[in-house]
């Protein structure tokens, strides 16, 4: 099912409960941790072609993350009734998600080394540092892409 998407609107919130999965047919969306917070870090700004709330449908667990519309966005919504014939049309599509979620698990992996490296350099300086949202930062700026996308809203340039 198609589904057009006004700019600015959330269209999956962290930890909210959406077993449905998108993939981007046209336009852009930004994807977040701790949205609204203090510790809020951009993640990436997905555009077409790409795949997110792949967690909900395959895993059947909460969003990890919020998605809002950087754009006016067109969706394609899958649902679990509509998984299996899915895959049968798009099976080259799956390909694509299985790379995405390998690249997160590296990211993931890439980011942990990070946080671990950080906490090693503090034992060793004796020093206290400000670490909040340190990693959500330093993990924004290794996953943000190429081309330059600018947000009148937030003021702030991304790479596609």
């Amino acid at each position: 099912m198609l589904t057009k998407v006004p700019e600015g609107t959330i269209i999956l919130r962290e930890n909210e409960v959406n077993m449905d999965m998108y993939k981007i047919v046209d336009g852009h969306v930004e994807v977040y941790s701790g949205y609204g917070t203090d510790s809020e870090a951009i993640l990436s700004v997905l555009g077409k072609g790409s795949y997110f709330g792949e967690i909900g449908l395959l895993a059947q667990k909460p969003a990890i993350y919020t998605v809002i519309a950087y754009d006016d966005v067109l969706l394609m919504r899958i649902t679990m009734d509509d998984i299996d014939e899915y895959i049968k049309a798009n099976y080259h599509d799956i390909f694509h998600i299985m790379q995405h979620m390998a690249e997160t698990m590296y990211n993931l992996k890439y980011s942990m080394d990070m946080v671990i490296g950080d906490f090693e350099l503090r034992d060793k300086v004796y020093e206290k540092k400000e670490y909040k949202a340190y990693f959500s930062k330093m993990f924004a700026k290794y996953n943000v892409t190429s081309s330059p996308i600018t947000s009148p809203k937030r003021n702030v340039t991304y790479k596609e």
